[in-house]
């Protein structure tokens, strides 16, 4: 199992992209993730509430690819 923090990648447009796990404890909005694929994507948002924390990630990130 990876050691890290795990992060919901959502698009823009609310779909969900996977969830991905980083060695980082946290995101800010303008940095640059990976995608499941390996694609790189910027974030534009981070939700770090009770909703964006939902499934047992450390928070929920919308990106822009």
């Amino acid at each position: 199992m990876p050691i890290g923090s795990r992060f919901r990648l959502t698009n823009t447009a609310g779909s969900e992209l996977g969830v991905v796990t980083y060695q980082m404890a946290t995101v800010t909005k303008g940095e640059t993730v990976y995608l499941p694929d390996g694609r790189p994507a910027t974030v534009v948002e981070v939700c770090d509430d009770e909703q964006g924390q939902e499934g047992g990630v450390r928070a929920t990130l919308v990106v822009e690819r």
